[in-house]
């Protein structure tokens, strides 16, 4: 048993120096730039277009020869390093997607420098990732695999570009793909926000592959979580943080998007009863991050701009679109964006936080607010507009969600935001760091040897909008 760990340790070590030696290097100055513009008094249009370009240009940069892997900077997760390459192209692809597919948006020198359309790079993407001849593929799909995420991706990203992307594949190039995005649904999942994952796939395939049905078991199980006031259960029990926003309400969008009369009233009405309590969350200076992932805290403000695309009046535009803003602008002045990519951190790296299952590309997730805005291909909906107050920029509140027996406070002269989850005992705050004896473990493992502080995450009474990682 050993020797066997041993030599799984010594195959890992290879693999991430390969991993290492592919990551290309991002110039300084891109960040920098990317600082002093979207945190000037630019016009917010033009703000975002750098942001957009920003990241473009990162993958352009970083993707392999064949599209299918992009390398950047950061700490390793616990799957193997191909899969956390993987990551880098597929967690990139519907924001591409939508890129390509907004008409407000001229990239000709990033192509230019690159000597390749985007579009011919998105396609290579998914016709050698799904080729199971090729150097390329992104490999067999096996029970509870990560690719089973990132399938949901690739398929929401050929759905985003259909227009664009059908028309170029051949009979046998639809067919691997088809067939490679079908391995994800057949596969046994974890009983929570999987099932996302499961039905966004499924019912991609329902639209785009003739004769394929429609099973919606894994949305009815979705469903089954739901507590009310907008929230869902992340499983069985009470599980409850953000992957309420960044992975339900972000997920029902597109369910509801992609087929116009699949649940569209539950879902549009789940979500503006959670956007109506949501908004209070948020200052502008970033939010009370609890939970899980907090890498994707980008990813925060997707409902409240499901809600616009929903056109529920769950908030008032000009209040989203200051969310967004100044989230976007908090979380680039304090370091969060870097190298190409979104930091592992709520800010800047911290690794203390990071779960295990967190690779370098994983915080990709946090475009997901990025891609809502890029569907609203009439800047009247949300970019041009003027923006409106936050809730915390009017007057003091106090807000109780019943549902999941939280508190939301909000403090104007503090300019500060709390949570309170009410039927929780009060714990000590106290923060397990990463020692050098962890990281010794973990370069003879070559796996994560993180603290996971779940207490600190998961379990404390109160939350604040401070940032809240700055105890020892």
């Amino acid at each position: 048993m050993t020797v066997a760990r041993l030599k799984l340790s010594v195959k890992r070590f290879y693999d991430a120096q390969v991993y290492k030696s592919k990551i290309p290097t991002f110039p300084r100055d891109k960040d920098l730039k990317l600082q002093s513009t979207y945190c000037s008094d630019q016009a917010f249009e033009d703000r975002v277009a750098h942001l957009i370009t920003y990241f473009v240009d990162s993958w352009v940069r970083s993707t392999s020869l064949d599209c299918t892997r992009a390398y950047f900077k950061g700490a390793f997760s616990y799957n193997d390093r191909d899969i956390d390459a993987i990551e880098g192209t597929t967690r990139f692809l519907p924001f591409i997607a939508s890129v390509l597919m907004n008409p407000n948006f001229n990239l000709s020198n990033i192509e230019k420098e690159k000597g390749r359309s985007l579009e011919d790079m998105f396609i290579s993407a998914l016709v050698n990732g799904t080729d199971p001849l090729l150097k390329g593929y992104w490999g067999k799909v096996e029970d509870y695999s990560q690719l089973i995420c990132e399938g949901a991706d690739v398929a929401l990203a050929l759905w985003i570009a259909r227009d664009k992307v059908m028309e170029r594949l051949s009979k046998l190039q639809k067919q691997n793909l088809f067939d490679w995005l079908r391995q994800c649904t057949l596969k046994k999942i974890v009983d929570n926000n999987w099932h996302l994952f499961r039905q966004t796939i499924l019912l991609i395939l329902s639209k785009l592959n003739e004769g394929e049905d429609l099973d919606s078991s894994s949305y009815d199980r979705i469903k089954s979580f739901y507590v009310g006031d907008g929230w869902f259960s992340d499983g069985v029990g009470k599980n409850f943080d953000f992957y309420n926003a960044w992975g339900f309400h972000y997920s029902l969008f597109w369910l509801t998007e992609i087929d116009k009369d699949f649940d569209r009233e539950f879902i549009s009405t789940a979500n503006f009863k959670f956007c109506q309590s949501y908004q209070k969350l948020f200052t502008l200076n970033g939010f009370p991050i609890f939970g899980r992932s907090h890498c994707y805290r980008t990813a925060a403000t997707s409902p409240l701009i499901a809600s616009i695309l929903l056109n529920n009046n769950a908030v008032e535009a000009g209040t989203v679109k200051r969310i967004f803003d100044q989230l976007w602008k908090f979380i680039i002045t304090n370091g969060g964006v870097a190298n190409g990519v979104l930091t592992q951190g709520y800010l800047k790296q911290d690794l203390r936080f990071l779960d295990e299952y967190s690779g370098p590309a994983s915080s990709l997730w946090g475009l997901r607010s990025l891609i809502l805005l890029l569907q609203m291909k009439d800047d009247k909906e949300l970019v041009l507009i003027q923006d409106s107050p936050l809730a915390i920029e009017i007057g003091d509140y106090k807000e109780e969600i019943n549902s999941i027996g939280l508190q939301i406070r909000g403090y104007k002269n503090k300019e500060t935001v709390e949570v309170e989850w009410l039927e929780r005992s009060t714990v000590p705050k106290s923060i397990e760091p990463y020692s050098r004896k962890a990281r010794l473990k973990e370069f003879l493992s070559q796996r994560p040897q993180r603290p996971k502080n779940s207490s600190y995450k998961e379990k404390l009474k109160i939350y604040s909008s401070t940032y809240p990682f700055i105890e020892d």
